[in-house]
């Protein structure tokens, strides 16, 4: 009988590569899919996370009432921070502003967060899935007071940083000496970060207290303005007067002529000191416009007056009432201006006129000359007319 040989089929060297192929290529859309995925999940927890601290600064809205405000805008850039891991083994990820800053707007949504900012600064962390806020305060450091202290003046507040301004509390306070150690009290109802001085406050020093909030705590004492000057204004209908004439200046004898030599010049009548005292001082009306010719111009006026216009002072007499203007306006008068019968100086040098009768120049020309408004003794009314520039006469100025 013959022997019959059974053969069993092998994997041939191509098959066995071509295998092998085929599981390298399942492996690597395994790996993918699973890349994929885990991709997904780690976009998905970032997310969330994001989401978190979105919650968080709206129980910051909650506590506090608003979202901080201000106009800085920066936006969070995950650029801008180091990236985790440390020791290679952390996955969390910290979202941080550069610098100093702090919040003073904010926007998100569960994926970007924009921020306004501006001192302090704020770091929002996301670290394994529990995101947290942090607020580095800034604490106000100082506060000034500018302002000119007098009666009806407005003083102003600045602090620093300037912007805790929008949430700092205020409280102005009076007291009988610059040390703020004598009778030493809160104004009642002064506590913005501005303040107009009232009667009260004359011969006082004054100060303002600041008290910081959350971001910017801590509490400053500005500077003391005083004594606090009575107000040198006086308001006449829809105007305000000066309360007394112009005595500023070098004095010249009557026999100079003021001239613009950068210098402010003034004439005394019959050269005397003392009538400047008492009577205010007269210029020549170039020298009280101080060589400008604009109607209305400041001159040698204080920085929140000027010399008044023909129109002005005419204006001002019609509202006294032109039949009495004059006795009005005189010492004793009615109206409180109390004009002194100062006299004149003349073209020539010469002076005349001292208790009989005084004239206010106005900033108003005529041809080569100006207007002026004349009172006189015995005269309840006021002569208005045209004078040589070279003459000297009294200033009385009128408030912008």
């Amino acid at each position: 009988m013959a022997k019959t040989h059974a053969y069993e089929h092998a994997f041939t060297i191509v098959e066995l590569l071509v295998v092998v192929v085929v599981i390298g290529i399942l492996a690597a859309i395994t790996i993918v899919s699973y890349t994929g995925i885990n991709n997904k999940a780690i976009i998905s927890s970032i997310q969330l996370d994001l989401s978190d601290s979105s919650k968080q600064f709206k129980l910051f809205n909650i506590e506090n009432g608003s979202y901080p405000i201000g106009n800085k805008s920066t936006a969070f850039d995950v650029n801008n921070c180091p990236i985790k891991p440390t020791g290679g083994t952390d996955t969390g990820y910290c979202l941080k502003l550069s610098g100093n800053n702090t919040i003073e707007s904010y926007t998100g949504t569960a994926t970007s967060f924009t921020l306004s900012i501006n001192s302090g600064s704020i770091i929002l962390e996301v670290t394994d899935g529990s995101p947290s806020v942090t607020i580095v305060p800034a604490p106000l450091t100082s506060a000034s007071v500018t302002g000119i202290p007098e009666e009806d003046s407005v003083l102003t507040t600045a602090i620093t940083p300037s912007l805790a301004t929008p949430t700092a509390t205020y409280q102005w306070q009076r007291a009988d000496n610059a040390s703020f150690a004598t009778n030493l009290g809160d104004i009642p109802s002064a506590t913005n970060p501005t303040y107009t001085l009232v009667t009260a406050d004359v011969n006082k020093y004054i100060r303002v207290k600041v008290i910081g909030t959350l971001r910017f705590p801590g509490t400053v004492y500005s500077n003391g303005l005083g004594p606090i000057a009575a107000s040198p204004w006086l308001t006449i209908g829809t105007q305000t007067w000066a309360k007394t004439n112009l005595n500023v200046g070098t004095q010249l004898t009557g026999a100079n002529t003021e001239t613009d030599n950068a210098i402010l010049e003034k004439y005394c009548y019959y050269d005397m000191a003392s009538s400047c005292t008492t009577y205010g001082a007269l210029y020549q009306w170039d020298e009280a416009m101080q060589y400008v010719t604009t109607v209305g111009a400041r001159g040698i006026c204080p920085i929140n007056g000027h010399i008044p216009t023909d129109t002005e002072l005419t204006t001002l007499e019609n509202y006294l009432g032109l039949a009495t203007a004059g006795a009005q306006l005189k010492p004793s008068g009615t109206s409180g201006l109390n004009m002194p019968l100062a006299g004149n100086r003349f073209v020539g040098g010469g002076f005349a006129g001292q208790t009989s009768g005084a004239t206010l120049w106005s900033s108003s020309e005529s041809g080569t000359s100006a207007w002026r408004h004349t009172l006189n003794s015995g005269v309840d009314t006021v002569l208005r007319s045209t004078g040589a520039k070279g003459n000297g006469n009294s200033i009385r100025c009128i408030k912008n």
